[in-house]
């Protein structure tokens, strides 16, 4: 498959695509390619669902001075690495999430995709800087150790069916370049949180931005999946 515009995917929208595949069974779409901020990042028709239509977006709060200060971890040789204190907020996850949803950068990216004609709406979330990664990480916990935070519904916007958060990920300790887990939680409307772990293999997905990162594999190796453009309408 070729891509319409010849726009490949980000390594962080691919991740979120990956992930989300395997949990959903569907194939993933590239939908905004050629057409800026215009569209949802992905869209994709459920498999036997009578042409079942879902987009989603792909974003994070913005951290401007974090990712500026990676970057020159980078050019000076240094480790790049992320510190700091954050309330833990203790039995308010819900109310963090409501509070991040409502942040501007948040509603915009939700206007995107409740200007878009679909059956269902996903936001996927990441967090950057340590403390929206402290909560997602939260969210995420599958508690076995039988310590459950309890976590509240939250309340969506009309037209949102879907939020994910994208937790902590633990790469394979033996080979840096193989596959690694993600931890994922998802909240659905009508139905309630589920928490996921997928497996990604390093292989599938697009080089660190060149600019924070070294790729460490070698020229050729990767594989990401070319996502093309379908007839997804409006």
């Amino acid at each position: 498959m070729g891509n319409a515009s010849g726009k490949q995917t980000s390594r962080e929208e691919e991740i979120a695509f990956l992930a989300m595949e395997q949990v959903l069974k569907v194939d993933i779409e590239l939908a905004d390619a050629g057409a800026g901020d215009r569209q949802p990042d992905g869209a994709w028709v459920y498999p036997d669902s009578g042409r079942r239509h879902a987009v989603v977006e792909i974003t994070s709060p913005p951290a401007t001075s974090l990712l500026a200060s990676w970057a020159a971890a980078k050019r000076e040789g240094r480790a790049q690495s992320e510190s700091g204190s954050v309330d833990l907020r203790l039995g308010e996850l819900a109310e963090v999430c409501t509070e991040i949803l409502a942040e501007d950068w948040a509603k915009a990216n939700l206007d995107k995709l409740l200007a878009k004609s679909a059956d269902e709406r996903h936001l996927f979330l990441l967090g950057r800087g340590h403390d929206v990664q402290h909560y997602f990480y939260r969210l995420s916990d599958s508690y076995d150790d039988g310590t459950a935070e309890h976590v509240d519904e939250l309340s969506l916007p009309d037209g949102i069916t879907d939020v994910w958060f994208r937790g902590r990920a633990r790469r394979d300790p033996v080979e840096p370049l193989g596959a690694w887990e993600l931890w994922l939680a998802r909240f659905q409307r009508g139905v309630g949180w589920h928490r996921y772990v997928v497996t990604i293999e390093e292989q599938q997905l697009p080089a660190p931005n060149a600019g924070i990162a070294d790729d460490p594999a070698p020229e050729g190796w990767r594989e990401p999946k070319n996502r093309t453009i379908n007839s997804i309408s409006d």
